[in-house]
């Protein structure tokens, strides 16, 4: 069968059980029926043995976005292109906690912080650091109130986002002179990335 991709971004367009032989006539069969009439040179096509990821790209039959990337030995190979869903887990250090709801509490004297520790993990709660896509998911945060910065000694700069390495990113949320509730939202730039926020009580 062949499968027919677009050449600017490998993304799969469909598959035909054209003969082997016949690209040709397997890409102006799909190109044709496209929307906007595309030119046929911006597409291209690879044979594949696999019957089953071909009919899964059939109309109404696509339960996965594939892709088309080089293979070893100058070969094409067909690939799952969709993203393992992905969450931030949020931790803290922390010792003290409101009775209530969990929240953790630190002095609210300006000078005070806390170290939070941000972790991408899977669906099922495990660890995601297995790839080089692991190192540089960027998180930007948005805190209601005090200052976020570095985690590190001395002189931490203060900082807007937090890059993952190894799927892993920390930071310090640092009090102000208030006693008042303060949340600290996670924004990934990969919309693939599930983040909530953190919540943290002067007092």
């Amino acid at each position: 069968m062949w499968v027919v991709f677009r050449k600017s971004d490998g993304k799969v367009i469909a598959a035909t059980a054209q003969a082997p032989g016949k690209k040709e006539t397997a890409l102006a069969e799909v190109v044709r029926g496209l929307v906007g009439s595309p030119s046929i040179e911006g597409f291209d096509a690879v044979e594949v043995e696999d019957t089953g990821v071909a009919l899964g790209l059939r109309p109404g039959n696509q339960r996965q976005e594939l892709s088309v990337r080089a293979g070893t030995g100058g070969k094409m190979a067909v690939v799952d292109a969709t993203p393992e869903a992905a969450f931030v887990q949020i931790t803290t250090n922390a010792r003290d906690f409101h009775p209530v709801d969990n929240v953790p509490l630190i002095p609210g004297d300006g000078t005070s912080f806390l170290v939070v520790t941000l972790q991408k993990v899977g669906e099922q709660g495990k660890q995601l650091a297995t790839s080089a896509k692991d190192n540089n998911d960027v998180i930007w945060l948005r805190p209601s109130h005090g200052t976020l910065r570095e985690d590190r000694d001395p002189d931490p700069r203060e900082i807007r986002s937090v890059t993952l390495v190894g799927g892993i990113g920390r930071f310090r949320f640092y009090s102000e002179r208030a006693k008042r509730l303060a949340t600290v939202q996670m924004l990934p730039e990969n919309p693939h990335i599930q983040a909530g926020s953190l919540q943290v009580e002067l007092t």
